[in-house]
């Protein structure tokens, strides 16, 4: 599985693997190498060196074994905090679906910015619910106002 992440400061995007990494499996560090991930380049081929002196390389060979299984995870997570987002919606379920992100998560320019975002309720909205609600409770308000601007809030 693959999919698309996007920066959208740099207009850089990259094809990312999702799930069980065969190239980390198979070739140990060096798709870090090509993939300019110098953080993890240097925890792998540290671990890989440590591991594989004292065990003539099999402890380099298990390492790589179970690195593979979390490798992609780690380097899409690190892409995320460095500001990429998913591409779309169907790249955006991939990820939670494999667990690399949380349902909840929120992006600054994600691809829902193109899809209508009418009945998107955001934190700044809720709060001014709750400032009308006490404005109506308090007889400031009729119930016809808050009705009116709840919808215009609520993009109904």
């Amino acid at each position: 599985m693959q999919a698309n992440l996007v920066n959208k400061n740099t207009n850089e995007v990259k094809n990312v693997k999702v799930g069980f990494s065969w190239t980390e499996f198979f070739f140990g560090f060096w798709p870090a190498v090509f993939r300019g991930d110098w953080k993890w380049l240097l925890i792998m081929l540290l671990v890989d060196v440590g591991l594989g002196v004292f065990t003539w390389g099999g402890g380099s060979l298990l390492f790589n074994f179970i690195f593979a299984f979390f490798y992609n995870k780690f380097y899409v997570k690190d892409l995320i905090e460095k500001g990429f987002e998913p591409s779309d919606e169907g790249d955006y379920h991939t990820l939670v679906a494999q667990g690399y992100i949380q349902p909840n998560m929120r992006f600054g320019t994600a691809y829902n910015n193109s899809q209508n975002t009418a009945n998107v309720t955001t934190d700044a909205s809720l709060e001014e619910l709750d400032k009308l609600k006490k404005l109506l409770d308090d007889g400031t308000i009729t119930q016809e106002e808050f009705d009116a601007k709840k919808k215009q809030l609520l993009g109904l």
